[in-house]
């Protein structure tokens, strides 16, 4: 293992070093690096555990028992109450899980304050729902298609200086509307609840909101918050994901601790309060890091730090 403390370290090939002219590599775009490949080892593929994939299969199901009376497409937003809960990482599987069944599948980056998509399936957030919205650019310009995963994807974009009124226009109307002629499921990944009113603004514009919360992280009294939100908004909550559950009993030759990173069950809302969130409360997961001013700064890593998957 290399331990760089220096502020920079030399690049051996300054030639290919596209980011800064001098070849040199900072700490901070090192580490960058070094999360982007975590990201993407919690992507579903052949080499993920059995219990993992099987979690996101029973996720997968309750979700189309959930949606079994809606025809034609399903547009479902995955988000949370915080950051740093795991809803861009579930988001991602669940969507995967369902192109697996052969559906055609799309997922959409609409988190234009903080985008993170791209980065699981290493492409540029060069052109996404920013520019679809603003009127840059068209839907088949921005629908990018990931061959390992067979689902199509559609990044945030730019970073506008107004998310929120772009997410409420009309425009965001004629997007999904092409979209659900394409596509059997569209899943959308969006800032948390409590942080933006983001998913308040287009929560009625979609078929059903799923909310991800973090065992042992997500207080009782946000997930209330969540729900009211929700509600006043005439959304449909569907249920929620239950992420980073540590189990300890046996299922056959498989031990769920051995997985510890995944647990995913739905859950109805009115049963939360038996998993004790009310004694958790924000922790390092509070607004403090999710204001309007973003800078380049990520959200605290949702991954679990687990990647043995």
């Amino acid at each position: 293992m290399s331990i760089f403390n220096k502020k920079s370290v030399k690049n051996e090939n300054p030639e290919k070093d596209k980011h800064n002219k001098h070849g040199n590599i900072t700490a901070e775009e090192i580490n960058k690096i070094d999360m982007d490949l975590i990201i993407r080892k919690t992507i579903l593929n052949e080499q993920t555990p059995f219990l993992i994939s099987e979690a996101y299969k029973a996720a997968r199901t309750n979700i189309m028992f959930a949606l079994k009376d809606n025809k034609g497409c399903k547009k479902v937003i995955i988000t949370s109450a915080n950051p740093g809960e795991g809803k861009s990482t579930n988001c991602v599987n669940i969507a995967i899980s369902f192109a697996q069944m052969g559906e055609r599948v799309l997922i959409v980056d609409a988190d234009m304050r903080r985008p993170r998509l791209h980065r699981y399936f290493k492409i540029k957030n060069k052109n996404g729902t920013s520019n679809i919205l603003g009127g840059f650019s068209s839907v088949d310009e921005c629908i990018y298609h990931d061959e390992g995963t067979n689902v199509d994807v559609i990044t945030a974009g730019h970073v506008p200086p107004n998310p929120a009124e772009l997410l409420a226009s009309e425009e965001m109307d004629n997007m999904l509307e092409q979209l659900v002629q394409m596509y059997d499921y569209i899943f959308i990944d969006t800032p948390p609840i409590n942080v933006v009113t983001d998913v308040a603004l287009i929560a009625k514009k979609v078929t059903g909101v799923m909310i991800v919360v973090r065992h042992n992280i997500t207080s009782r009294d946000m997930i209330d918050r969540c729900i009211n939100s929700l509600n006043f908004a005439g959304a449909r909550l569907m249920g929620f994901v239950l992420n980073a559950v540590e189990h300890n009993e046996y299922v056959g030759k498989y031990t769920y601790n051995s997985y510890k990173k995944y647990g995913i069950k739905k859950y109805g809302y009115r049963k939360y309060g038996k998993y004790g969130y009310g004694k958790y409360g924000y922790g390092k997961y509070g607004y403090g890091k999710y204001g309007y001013g973003y800078g380049d700064t990520d959200y605290e890593d949702d991954t679990n730090g687990d990647v043995s998957n």
